[in-house]
């Protein structure tokens, strides 16, 4: 009995495998911005259901098992073959792709593996027979996938490099076919992972312009490069850039623009990323400790790496103490007044993940750290004499959201792009910021009295604190503005359609959305079988959007999502297994009340987003909605002539409008609760839809 479940549970299992490693290298590729999560699993998904569809039209004989050596085949080649889409992009170290290309480039490399996988459903439905096999499967794969998430989360995350797990599952893939198939002669198909393997070892993707890579690091928060420049070396996490050592000039713009303003001088400083050379800058203060926090364990040992004999010293001065942990939750645990400075040496909010540094939220946390008169300093991006209205929106929602917690903000001229924020006064008139420079005889190479004089020229300092202060937009962790002004410089940067999307308001995407939402379900009322299809098809938009919206608002309050998304997406398949498995019958009743639940869960779901725990609870009653209202559907549709394959097609096709629409529009214009709001309206649709049916 437990054996012949295992085929349809390995489904699942090295489905999400696959999908997460894909993932961890695309983000790689197109510099960690969240919108690749979306685009990635869109494709993936759009992909998986042509290929379902058309798996639902095959009458091959041993189908089947021969869809796990077609998987075997191509798992490690896809995993390689991201590799090569910067290079072919024209792409350098750091560079961000257009939209367009990151599309083009993760459908061309992306749509076998996932065709194949699609393909895969339906026939294991055919192959397993019975009463109900395609709730019986969806269920067990599903399964498959929560095996797959726990043991990715746990084990496999940061531990096992992409191509290496490729091939492994390409192995437990062909053992798989050879069980089915139970013939000696397949046997000889265990050849195939080892012969792609060394294959796809003799292809070398070219290299990037911009360096030599000297070095690659696998992490649980993403992959690590360095590279070498003539005599400077440069740190990328996740395909973007932190930081280039040596560079004295950015180092000591970091500590000395800040510290010069604080007086006293800090005795106590927090300072969250960038390069630990400059801590060797704040031990030229009179200060008693500096905290230096950094995430991620592989990218410290990275840096250090890097540095020079001298500057691994100062590291080891007893003021200096590093902290492995993400910076946010380290200042939410901390709980009492303890610094007197809080530097931000971290990248501008062009992420989701970076975001979260630069919200109401977070600037709330940090002023509970801070001791009476602390400073805290951060940077924006800059600009050689104007700023932009794009730019203006992006870091006047930066400068709105910090004068909404600290009473006095203060900032340099756009050239520099410093931000202050303190709960008393800031001195920055520019003579005696230059005196009290003057008088400290710092021992510098690069920053001297005249940066000074330039960045806090009263009349264009002034005036660029107008022009942020014109912008009326909050940033917080479920409305990310920064990042959809940061996202709308980077299409106004790149043209293409997503600068003609982020023209229009939110509301007015929304309603036209809404509009073919309604427009579909007027063309279906009444009749039976169309209305089952529509209801499907907007149960797959609501999984992905609400899985979206769980995903993202986990990071925006715990950190960096990816290492936790095996484990939040095995939560929502268990879900969908033990929801599958609970559908015992019912009828037009029933699937108005799921829609109905649906429709109550978007609405209610953001306000508990409170607790850990409870980003897991949403993620499962999520998957147990979704796997009940699948199960419930196919049933119902067996009244009508269709497959499982189509119907399977029908939701997934669903998830991909969902991850199109949530992760490139709704979430980042209209925030989380946005994103949920239209989601309640679309399945209200889809339940006036269903109501009109008749109860058979």
């Amino acid at each position: 009995m437990v054996m012949s479940m295992v085929p349809y549970i390995t489904l699942g299992f090295v489905s999400l495998l696959l999908q997460l490693t894909v993932l961890r290298e695309l983000l790689t590729v197109f510099s960690g911005n969240e919108l690749d999560i979306g685009i990635t699993l869109s494709l993936w998904l759009v992909s998986v259901g042509t290929g379902s569809f058309t798996g639902s039209r095959l009458r091959l004989r041993n189908a089947f098992a021969f869809s796990f050596l077609l998987v075997a085949l191509l798992a490690e080649p896809t995993v390689y073959g991201i590799r090569f889409i910067r290079p072919l992009l024209g792409l350098g170290y750091g560079e961000a792709a257009s939209l367009g290309g990151t599309f083009i480039g993760t459908a061309l490399v992306l749509f076998p593996l996932c065709f194949s996988l699609g393909l895969q459903f339906p026939l294991a439905v055919s192959f397993k027979g019975g009463k109900n096999p395609a709730a019986a499967v969806y269920g067990l794969e599903a399964a498959g996938a929560f095996a797959g998430g726990v043991l990715f989360t746990f084990l496999i995350s940061g531990r096992v490099e992409a191509a290496g797990l490729a091939g492994a599952l390409s192995l437990v893939c062909v053992l798989l076919a050879v069980l089915i198939l139970r013939k000696k002669a397949v046997i000889a198909a265990f050849v195939i992972p080892f012969l792609v393997h060394a294959g796809v070892g003799l292809l070398k993707p070219p290299m990037l312009e911009g360096g030599e890579l000297l070095k690659k690091v696998q992490s649980r928060y993403g992959e690590i490069w360095v590279t070498a420049l003539g005599q400077q070396m440069s740190l990328y996490g996740s395909g973007q850039y932190l930081f280039s050592y040596p560079d004295h000039q950015s180092e000591e713009m970091s500590v000395h623009l800040p510290m010069a303003i604080l007086k006293p001088s800090a005795k106590r400083v927090l300072a969250l990323g960038g390069s630990p050379a400059a801590l060797r800058e704040f031990l030229k203060y009179p200060i008693e400790r500096v905290d230096f926090v950094e995430i991620d364990p592989a990218l410290l040992e990275a840096s250090l790496g890097v540095l020079n004999e001298e500057d691994r010293r100062a590291l080891e001065d007893e003021r200096v103490r590093i902290v492995i942990e993400d910076g946010r939750r380290f200042i939410k645990s901390l709980g009492r007044a303890e610094y007197d400075m809080l530097v931000m040496n971290l990248s501008p909010p062009s992420t989701a993940n970076l975001n979260r540094f630069y919200t109401v939220e977070f600037f709330e946390e940090a002023r509970a750290v801070l001791r009476p008169g602390g400073v805290l300093a951060l940077r924006l991006p800059s600009s050689a004499g104007y700023v932009g209205r794009r730019m203006q929106l992006a870091n006047g929602s930066i400068y709105n959201s910090l004068r909404s917690v600290f009473p006095h903000v203060e900032l340099t001229t756009e050239e520099y792009g410093g931000l202050f924020a303190s709960d008393s006064p800031i001195a920055i008139n520019p003579e005696a910021l230059i005196n009290e420079f003057n008088q400290r005889g710092l021992d510098l190479k690069h920053f001297h009295f005249y940066v000074l004089a330039d960045a806090f020229i009263p009349l264009r300092a002034e005036f660029h604190k107008k022009r942020l202060g014109a912008v009326d937009a909050l940033n917080t962790d479920v409305r990310p503005s920064a990042y959809l002004y940061n996202l709308m410089l980077w299409a106004e940067v790149h043209g293409g359609v997503l600068n003609a999307v982020l023209s229009f308001k939110g509301l007015t995407i929304a309603l036209v959305a809404l509009g073919v939402f309604i427009a579909a379900a007027l063309g279906v009322l009444r009749r039976r079988s169309r209305t089952l299809y529509y209801s499907m098809f907007t149960t797959g938009y609501a999984a992905m959007a609400l899985v979206l919206a769980i995903v993202l608002g986990y990071q925006a309050s715990y950190g960096y999502v990816y290492e936790m998304m095996g484990l939040l997406g095995a939560v929502f398949m268990v879900g969908v297994a033990l929801g599958s498995y609970a559908m015992r019958g019912g009828g037009r009743a029933r699937l108005m009340g799921l829609e109905a639940a649906t429709v109550a869960f978007a609405l209610l779901a953001p306000g508990l987003f409170k607790a850990e725990v409870l980003f897991y609870l949403l993620s499962f009653a999520a998957g147990v909605i979704t796997g009940y209202q699948f199960a419930l559907v196919n049933r119902l549709m067996g009244h009508v002539e269709t497959g499982p394959g189509r119907l399977y097609a029908l939701d997934l096709a669903g998830s991909f409008l969902g991850a199109v629409l949530s992760a490139i529009i709704f979430i980042p214009m209209a925030g989380i609760q946005g994103s949920l709001l239209f989601l309640a309206g679309v399945k209200s649709i889809s339940l006036f839809a269903v109501s009109l049916i008749k109860n058979e």
